[in-house]
This record gives C-alpha cells, structure tokens and sequence, in this order.
C-alpha cells in the first residue's frame, strides 16, 4: 500500500493527529447550453465532488475507478514519459490497434475501471470515441481475430484463452452529459469523454450486457458517496472502489471494503508546500471484519504487512539507486508519508487505514529540506 502512496504522492508534485474540518462544498458549474439528449441506451455519469462513470447495481460487487488525468499528472512528471507506455509497452499490437480507431491513450481517456462479473472481471474506459464504427478496423489488426458486429456499437470475437477458446464483447455506450460539473481541471478534462467502452468475456464468462448490472442515476450517487465519504476533501479524486467479500486472515473474513483516494488544490500543507504543490493526499481504506479483531491482532497484521512492503520496495529502491540526491529526498519524502502521515483505526469490527501529507508536521521536515538544499546545490 506504500507503494501507492508514492506513486500518487508524484501527483502532488506535478501539478501527529489533527482535528478534521468539515469537507468543503465541491465547486460545480452548469454547461453554458442545453445539452443534447441521446436516444437510445447510453451511460449518464455520477457527479459529486468529482465525476464517476460506472457505478455497479450490487453494493457488494468489488469496483474499482481511476480517474485518468491524476494517473497522467504522476507519470508524465518524468521527462519523456507518456500515460500510454503502460499499455502500448504489452504488445507491439495495441499501439498501432489503436491508431486504427483513432484513439490516443495520452489524450481521449478519461477514466478506467472494472468490476467482479462472475468469473472473472468486466472492465471499461471513458474516452473520447470520434469514430465508434472504426472498433471494427481495431480489432481486425489483430492477427487471427475476425470481428462480427452483434448489433449497433456492440462487437465481439474469439480469442485464445487459458481454459481455451473465448468469446470477448464490447460495448460502446455513449455518455450523457447533463448536470453540473465540478470547475476542477481533472473533471474538466474528464467531461470530454464522449463514450465508455465495456469489455467483458475475458475469463470465458462471455456476454455480459453493462446495463443490466449498473446502478440507476437514483441509487448510483449513494453508492459513490459511501466510498469517497472516507476522504477528508473528495474533490480532484484520483481513486474510488468497493471490495466485496471476501476471505481475509486465517479466523476472519472481509465482509467488506471501502477505499478512496485525492490529492485536491486546497492550499497545500507543510510537506507538500515543500516541494511547490498547492495539494494534499488522502488515502483511505476501511475494512470490515468478522469477528471484530483487536489490536493485538492489528499490531500483528501491521507487522506482517510492513515485512512483506519491506521486501517488495527494496528491489524498487535499487532500480532508483544513483539516480543523484533529489530520487533520494523524495524516496525519503514518500517514507514519511507512510509513517508520519499514516494512522489506523480500529472500532469494532471496521479497521480504517488512512495516509494523509497534512498529518506530517513542519517539524518532521528537517532532513528532507537538507536533503532537498543539497539536491539543488549539487544541481548543475
């Protein structure tokens, strides 16, 4: 979970306990003319302090959603990388797969997500879709797929999988915009979406028609909230999600989770002033569990988890070893949040883990500001 902390904590830089204050009322505005009603199915988004496109019918079903531009602002912070090598780099096929239907990973997608569906997972993207017909010419760029058209913007074909043959779907739902929208640059840029691409079949479970498994625009924004309700400010969310039950420790069952996570401008706090961002992060994840466990049992899970963190980030850490002193004051900037920063929970049978950077105190940034003077100094 570290690990997540610094990959979103580079969000930040692109772009002791504490009372919580109330969460701010999120700024939404109204589109400057009437927008035009779609006939026939279509997807209408869920708008809170931030915009969610897919929302399961089932409160249990595990969702997850990513909100592409926070996903961007991290990796693009490096020189030279784009949101799209995480993809392309799979397969020499996506890239040009892609082209063919006139999409650009680095600028159409809005979101993605994805759902437990019987065997496996449904997932989709919100993107820009200029030509919805041209998913034919995508999918006949892959070798040994024929692609049959099963009605208007559903498509599907057999691929290989492990158990063998499978059918694969996907829908192409158009997306109706219509209410307010937070003023945020990341929802700005979201609310360009013009459709969202479902892709179900992939563990051999076949068609599965989305809009029978959503959530109506009346139970979809309960649904929303009870998850992003744990952050301190949803706005400028960059992740949302349910997980469903599940089996957990050896005597204790998930009976359910809930996790969200931002990074909103408010202003910014002592670490993140520190390195010119006007945000804060706030990672959430809450757990229920049956029976209630205690601390003690906490205290051992916390320490198993931080063995195994411990094993995983140190191969990661090599990969950055040299890399000058300014990886080595954000490694130790990344450390802080997940120990300053951090603080749990525990009542009865719910178990809440919570990262946030304005838990960190001015006082505990003494070493990192050396770090960071002698980074500049040693800078040519």
């Amino acid at each position: 979970m570290r690990i997540t902390i610094a990959f979103v904590g580079l969000a930040l830089i692109a772009c002791g306990k504490s009372k919580d204050k109330a969460a701010p009322t999120p700024e939404l505005e109204k589109p400057d003319k009437p927008v035009p009603k779609i006939d026939g199915p279509s997807i209408t988004p869920t708008v809170t302090s931030s915009i969610t496109f897919v929302t399961p019918k089932d409160p249990n079903t595990t969702w997850f959603e990513v909100a592409f531009p926070c996903y961007r602002a991290a990796i693009e912070l490096q020189p030279g990388n784009k949101a799209s090598d995480a993809f392309t780099q799979v397969s020499p096929l996506i890239a040009p797969a892609l082209a063919a239907a006139d999409i650009d990973l680095d600028k159409d997608v809005a979101a993605i997500g994805g759902w437990s569906c019987g065997e496996g997972p449904c997932i989709y993207m919100a993107l820009t879709l200029r030509h919805p017909d041209k998913i034919t010419d995508m999918l006949k760029t892959i070798p040994g797929v024929e692609p049959k058209t099963v009605a208007p913007n559903h498509w599907s074909f057999e691929a290989p999988g492990a158990q063998g043959m499978r059918e694969i779907h996907i829908r192409a739902l158009p997306i109706q915009w219509g209410a307010a929208l937070p003023k945020d640059d990341w929802s700005q840029d979201e609310a360009k979406a013009t459709h969202v691409l479902f892709i179900s079949g992939l563990m051999g479970k076949g068609d599965v028609d989305p809009l029978t498994v959503l959530a109506d625009a009346k139970t979809a924004p309960d649904r929303v909230k009870d998850a992003e309700g744990l952050l301190k400010d949803a706005r400028e969310r960059c992740g949302v999600g349910i997980v469903g039950p599940n089996d957990f420790k050896p005597g204790f069952k998930l009976t359910r989770a809930r996790f969200a996570m931002s990074v909103p401008s408010n202003g910014g706090d002592p670490l993140t002033k520190l390195i010119g961002s006007s945000r804060t992060l706030d990672t959430e994840l809450e757990m229920t569990i049956d029976p209630a466990p205690s601390e003690k049992d906490y205290q051992q899970w916390y320490d198993e988890a931080a063995a195994w963190i411990g094993e995983t980030v140190e191969p990661i850490k090599a990969q950055f070893a040299g890399g000058g002193p300014m990886v080595d004051a954000y490694l130790d900037m990344f450390k802080l949040v997940g120990t300053r920063g951090f603080d749990h929970a525990l009542k009865g049978k719910s178990l809440t883990l919570s990262w946030r950077t304005d838990r960190i105190q001015e006082s505990d940034l003494s070493a990192i500001e050396a770090e960071l003077e002698h980074a500049a100094g040693s800078t040519p």
